[in-house]
């Protein structure tokens, strides 16, 4: 099973705000403000990398396991599943002719399916990755939370500690 969700390193930079950084993807890095939602330019950022990948017919790997302070970023649906697709479509060898032939597509279709230009419906894209022996699975996990957030409750935690000499 392919997950589409990586671990993504936030910090704060030295110059102010916040940099999102992800392992898998060392080509790219994006800055954010304090007032921008941090996940969501995080999640751009990943399906921008990804995008670029399938762009280039380059193979997206699998995600690294999260280590500590990072959090797991997940891509939208049909950007993870055009990722799947073309992985599969490459360990198989199967070109996209053969691979029109067989779910009786135009290889046009198959093309655009691999474009993240393109839009694809879900149920198309899962047509074809089952003619490749795979199939569309989705999961439901929490959503990451900012890392303001985070040190927030961090903060809560260590503050909740009663002062010396103070009645309870």
């Amino acid at each position: 099973m392919t997950a589409y969700g990586y671990p993504a390193r936030i910090a704060r930079a030295r110059e102010g705000g916040w940099l999102i950084q992800f392992r898998d993807f060392p080509e790219r890095h994006s800055p954010a403000e304090d007032d921008e939602d941090i996940i969501d330019l995080a999640e751009g950022l990943l399906q921008a990398c990804i995008e670029a990948r399938l762009l280039d017919s380059i193979e997206v790997g699998e995600p690294s396991a999260a280590r500590p302070g990072e959090i797991l970023v997940s891509v939208p649906l049909e950007t993870a599943t055009k990722a799947a697709l073309l992985s599969a479509v490459a360990s198989t060898g199967t070109s996209r002719v053969a691979l029109a032939k067989a779910v009786n597509m135009d290889e046009k279709e198959i093309r655009r399916m691999l474009d993240p230009r393109h839009s694809s419906k879900l149920p198309r894209l899962a047509r074809v990755l089952k003619a490749l022996g795979k199939e569309l699975s989705i999961s439901v996990v929490d959503a990451p939370k900012p890392p303001e957030v985070r040190e927030r409750q961090a903060a809560y935690r260590v503050s909740r500690k009663p002062k010396r000499g103070s009645k309870r």
